[in-house]
């Protein structure tokens, strides 16, 4: 995360932070910030193969991504008496914070535009930015290091595109994000709110415990 930071502040280029991946083991990237940055990993790694995953349509991309910005904001928003917060005290999700500002920018955007500005855009606005990044994957991307993939289409195009064996046994994976997201949202709000009662509470406990045994330790 702090390659990624260091990106997003612009003093250290987008490849550093790639290269901090590869020397640590991983062959293969996903999800953002490594998708915004896929035409600098194609220029490093030129025979590398591409999967775009696509939705069903713009609309529930659009949808699923309002859902992933709810949970975003309750992690960046900073300390106060009404929201006592600590999550932006940890280094790590400071520094995510920065990093999200790289989202978008490769479609043009502003710094943060995609994160934290669609909310103040017009209708129809993350769905354009949706197509817009799949028709540049489209023209970067050699069609024969191209995979358009769905994930309703299951194994079979995936691991025949990477060359790898279809699992017998396995199910593919099938996950509903958003119920998740919404619940990580809650229970993110929850924790916000109740760590500092609780912190002040189990410091009160310890302290009349040890008064009871200093009590103790007198008679």
């Amino acid at each position: 995360s702090t390659a990624w930071a260091a990106y997003a502040d612009g003093t250290a280029p987008a490849q550093h932070a790639i290269m901090a991946a590869v020397n640590s083991g991983y062959d293969a990237t996903c999800d953002q910030p490594m998708a915004d940055v896929f035409a600098t990993q194609l220029e490093m790694f030129p025979d590398a193969k591409v999967v775009l995953t696509v939705r069903d349509s713009p609309e529930k991309w659009a949808a699923s991504w309002r859902v992933l910005m709810e949970f975003i904001e309750v992690q960046e928003r900073p300390f106060s008496l009404l929201y006592p917060t600590f999550i932006q005290f940890v280094p790590f999700m400071r520094n995510w914070k920065r990093m999200r500002d790289v989202m978008g920018i490769h479609l043009g955007l502003r710094p943060g535009q995609l994160v934290r500005g669609y909310k103040y855009e017009d209708e129809g606005w993350l769905e354009r930015q949706y197509e817009s990044h799949i028709a540049s994957v489209r023209e970067h991307v050699p069609k024969d290091q191209l995979l358009v993939f769905n994930v309703k289409e299951g194994w079979d195009p995936l691991c025949n595109f990477l060359e790898k064996d279809i699992p017998e046994t396995i199910p593919f994976p099938n996950v509903n994000e958003s119920r998740d997201l919404k619940r990580a949202t809650t229970m993110m709000k929850v924790v916000s709110y109740c760590w500092m009662p609780l912190l002040l509470g189990t410091g009160y406990a310890i302290s009349l415990t040890l008064r009871s045994l200093r009590k103790v330790k007198i008679s």
